[in-house]
């Protein structure tokens, strides 16, 4: 496995960096960053868990693309399966 293909703790399921998935939400997105660990996205998303996955994704909304969408890795993998 390389380092932008990344388990979720809650699934099987891999997500990679530049790969599109079909999102519950936005529709048809793509990764376009994976991180582990960013503080300020972890308080964000209100969790005391350390090494949380943070992805980042694109999609057209609203006929226009928004490129700074992010979810923990759960909450995405949630949206797409």
């Amino acid at each position: 496995m390389s380092k932008d293909d990344l388990p979720g703790s809650d699934s099987e399921q891999v997500v990679e960096r530049g790969e599109t998935y079909a999102h519950a939400e936005h529709g048809e997105v793509e990764v376009t960053g994976i991180w582990k660990g960013i503080e300020q996205v972890d308080k964000t998303h209100h969790t005391d868990e350390k090494d949380v996955f943070v992805v980042r994704y694109s999609a057209e909304i609203d006929g226009k693309q928004v490129n700074e969408l992010t979810d923990t890795l759960d909450e995405f993998l949630r949206s797409i399966e």
